[in-house]
């Protein structure tokens, strides 16, 4: 026994009609780029796409739990109806009565009682029917039970064999024939606008059919993208068009069509368009597979929005959401201020404190970077580590005690020795950079108003008139 599901996208006439759907409306082709996340048996059917998802129930937690997460994401992606039933036509003719008659309509048809359900729809909803709805209206005929009530060899006579293995299909009878719907191995779309655009923030109503076409795309692919480009064609009915373009990259792959598009409306406020623009058209320059998680039992506190609070961070799922808030702040930062000016601090396997930690772009800022990944960090040693570092370490005055017998350095007070010395000599082998070697005793040192510093005496000065002991970082 399969399981088919059925899916009608939006038309205009619907949209008209009714309420706006919250999303752009998409195709059956798109639709169907949607569905294969699911299972590779997808395919259109008429204006329709059917899928069978028999094989993926228990990847997905059941047929239940699988079908509450279709019928979820159909209604996410704007479709305008969708039934589930035992064979992919009948499937079909109960989401055309359910898009006709309402939700509450028809119910979905289950294996048990497939027949019932479907002998109750008009015979309009089978294709192969309507040609004939006017002698079949003549004949008494309202449903598809009154059609297949009637002698068979009698409508095979009048009508034409097409329509008799239409009726068979409908009830599982005889196969039905469909060619799987397959992705294409780069995502490039185009998109013919109403009217001439102006002004590029305008570009984002067009813009985000395209988003939503590329994240249908992504589904497909079980992917997120980590860059795409959007261009704009000037003069389409000219003789020689001409067009601009403008790249998008992200710190972390996303298929989220509200992180997409509020990241290229940030982008497009930079943006200065030399004509009017007639035309858009989108590509996915990378992509990278994204990972599904599992949702968490209870909502978290703190929910997708970055926050400080202490339980934000207690489990799994709310570090994720914390991470992925984090990564959408640091994107809208670079795009408004460049990516280059967004850093982060990059920490370095070397025993001298200046050099174990540089700033670097914490952004992509070229096709192929990758951002910093925290698994790249070394091993923190077992030493302290001051929270601030001076640009470049900082003399200590030199007081007498009160026998004038010894000197002691000072800052903001008379130091006192809480931990060392802690040696560090290293930077010798640095021929490109002969300054850089360093050899140092450092302190844990008390300060009456500073409070804890990282201090260290220099080591073979060989010049006794030069400082020998410097602050270089302060302890929060």
């Amino acid at each position: 026994m399969q399981n088919w599901m059925a899916l009608l996208p939006a038309s205009r006439h619907d949209v008209e009609d009714g309420a706006s759907p919250p999303s752009p409306m998409l195709d059956a082709q798109h639709l169907g780029w949607w569905a294969l996340q699911f299972t590779p048996r997808v395919a259109q059917l008429e204006e329709a796409v059917v899928l069978e998802y028999r094989a993926s129930e228990r990847l997905f937690g059941g047929a239940q739990a699988l079908r509450a997460r279709l019928s979820d994401g159909a209604q996410r992606q704007g479709a305008a109806a969708w039934a589930f039933a035992p064979h992919a036509l009948a499937a079909l003719c109960l989401a055309r009565h359910r898009l006709n008659a309402g939700p509450v309509a028809a119910k979905d048809a289950t294996p048990d009682a497939s027949t019932q359900a479907l002998d109750a729809l008009p015979f309009s909803t089978l294709s192969a029917l309507r040609p004939h709805a006017g002698t079949l209206a003549r004949l008494g005929c309202r449903t598809l039970g009154d059609v297949r009530a009637l002698p068979r060899g009698g409508v095979s006579r009048r009508f034409d064999a097409a329509t008799l293995r239409a009726l068979d299909q409908a009830y599982g009878l005889s196969p039905l024939p469909l060619s799987w719907l397959t992705l294409p191995e780069v995502f490039d779309e185009r998109l013919e606008l109403p009217g001439r655009v102006e002004s590029a923030m305008a570009l984002l109503h067009g813009a985000r059919v395209l988003l939503h076409r590329l994240c249908a795309w992504l589904a497909g692919q079980h992917a997120g993208v980590e860059s795409f480009t959007l261009r704009w064609h000037h003069g389409l009915r000219r003789h020689q068009a001409h067009s601009g373009q403008h790249t998008v990259r992200l710190s972390s792959p996303s298929r989220d069509v509200e992180r997409l598009a509020a990241l290229l409306s940030e982008h497009l406020h930079h943006v200065t368009l030399e004509a009017p623009v007639e035309e858009l058209s989108l590509r996915a320059e990378q992509i990278a597979p994204l990972v599904a998680h599992s949702h968490s039992l209870f909502p978290e506190q703190g929910g997708e929005q970055l926050t400080a609070q202490p339980g934000s961070l207690l489990t799994p799922t709310a570090q994720r959401a914390q991470r992925e808030a984090l990564w959408t702040l640091l994107d809208r930062l670079g795009a408004r201020l460049g990516a280059e000016r967004v850093q982060t601090g990059q920490l370095y396997a070397d025993h001298r404190l200046e050099h174990a930690q540089r700033w670097q772009a914490a952004l992509p800022t070229s096709p192929g970077a990758q951002a910093p990944s925290v698994a790249q960090h070394p091993a923190l040693p077992p030493w302290p580590q001051p929270s601030w570092v001076l640009e470049a370490p900082m003399p200590l005055t030199m007081v007498a005690d009160a026998q004038g017998l010894r000197e002691h350095p000072h800052y903001q007070g008379r130091l006192h020795w809480l931990a060392g010395p802690h040696r560090v000599e290293a930077g010798w082998w640095d021929t490109a950079s002969p300054d850089s070697a360093c050899a140092r005793d450092y302190y844990l040192a008390s300060s009456p108003g500073a409070g804890l510093l990282w201090v260290f005496r220099a080591r073979h000065t060989g010049n006794t008139s030069a400082p020998a002991w410097f602050l270089h970082g302060l302890f929060a």
